[in-house]
């Protein structure tokens, strides 16, 4: 064999070589794939409190106690410190006087167990008929109801009137007597149908009979 054969043999190999091993450099080199990123989970925002809102809350809860403290009944009616129903019927010669309040404005304690007999004192001196009708007293009598701490009197008081068309009205003379009454919520219901209402004050405690 002939000699330079071998050796351009030899060369074309190395060559061939050679190539493929710059084919094989030039491919392109691994690169693992990210790691997919998950996003943060989405946080509702809570609503930030405001000096008003706040002040809004404390009225409301203010508002809640002042009703549970003088939104009470006792007997079914209202019960507020200072106020007070009065109610006059009459009955051919029957004059009935009924007077509701709390006990408070007697000056008593609303807490204070007192038995109905021992108030039926407080009738004295509470209101006056006003007239030449010649009254006598009959009756009076007092019933206390209790809701809670809070606590009612209703003072009823019968004249018998001799003369009832002398009638001129009635004086709430508790006024005087008892400073804790400030306005009485007042009705007079004549025998022949006639009426009137007033609302009475220490400087307007009349109420007169018939229109």
């Amino acid at each position: 064999m002939d000699r330079s054969w071998g050796r351009g043999a030899k060369m074309l190999l190395a060559c061939a070589g050679l190539t493929l091993c710059v084919a094989c450099s030039a491919e392109v080199p691994y690169e693992p794939e990210p790691a997919a990123v998950e996003p943060p989970p989405t946080v509702e925002a809570t609503p930030a409190v405001t000096d008003m809102d706040h002040s809004a809350h404390t009225a409301e809860h203010r508002e809640d106690d002042h009703d549970e403290d003088h939104g009470e009944h006792a007997g079914g009616e209202a019960h507020v410190h200072g106020a007070a129903e009065l109610a006059v019927t009459l009955d051919t010669n029957f004059v009935t006087i009924t007077v509701d309040a709390p006990l408070a404005n007697y000056g008593l304690s609303e807490k204070a167990k007192k038995k109905s007999t021992e108030l039926e004192k407080y009738a004295e001196g509470l209101t006056e008929l006003m007239g030449n009708a010649r009254c006598d007293l009959v009756e009076r009598s007092a019933e206390v109801r209790r809701s809670g701490d809070h606590a009612a009197l209703t003072l009823s008081i019968v004249w018998d009137c001799k003369r009832p068309s002398q009638l001129d009205g009635l004086m709430f003379t508790g006024f005087e007597h008892y400073p804790a009454f400030e306005e009485v919520d007042a009705i007079y219901l004549g025998e022949d149908g006639e009426s009137n209402s007033a609302s009475l004050t220490p400087d307007s405690p009349f109420l007169p009979f018939g229109s």
